[in-house]
């Protein structure tokens, strides 16, 4: 894949920077709902949550990890922009699903097994326990919601990308990058 950085610092993804992911053939046949459900020891019983409540608790470490941003380390990174403009940037900028929580938190999706390459202290990885996982049609607020919806089964952010959005965020915030 091609990063091409932007006068804001972060790479963009463009549309000759698509390569086709492989895919076993059961995953293919998944919808991005089952394919969360899955995580649950009970897949049952996430979409009876995402049913009654709008938001089932996944474990983390099966399927997907995340990581923890403070909205104002995501806002810097993008240039300050408005909550309603952020779904489309950080769709180009980290191309994977990402949660927005209480307006407070997003927590993109990222592959498992990454906390031994994490070194921000501007957010936190977390690999274990879990995650309020909204109804994958859940976009506007209130609660939990999707800012970025998962589009395919298993595709993710990647942790790069995260950890240089994190990196310009925190820098920005410090006065040491504008």
């Amino acid at each position: 894949m091609i990063h091409r950085p932007t006068a804001g610092g972060l790479a963009r993804r463009t549309p000759s920077d698509e390569t086709p992911l492989p895919r076993a053939s059961s995953q293919s046949a998944l919808t991005p709902s089952h394919w969360l459900a899955l995580a649950h020891p009970s897949p049952a019983r996430a979409h009876g949550e995402w049913r009654t409540h709008r938001v089932a608790m996944l474990p983390l470490g099966q399927r997907f990890d995340t990581v923890r941003i403070p909205a104002a380390v995501l806002y810097a990174a993008l240039h300050d922009v408005r909550p309603a403009a952020v779904s489309p940037l950080l769709e180009q900028v980290l191309d994977g699903p990402v949660i927005q929580d209480a307006e407070r938190w997003f927590y993109p999706l990222v592959p498992v097994s990454g906390a031994v390459r994490w070194q921000s202290r501007a957010a936190t990885y977390v690999g274990e326990g879990w995650l309020g996982v909204p109804e994958i049609h859940q976009v506007p607020p209130p609660g939990a919601y999707w800012v970025v919806p998962m589009r395919e089964p298993g595709h993710l952010c990647d942790q790069t990308r995260v950890a240089e959005l994190v990196a310009v965020g925190s820098a920005r915030l410090s006065g040491a990058s504008s």
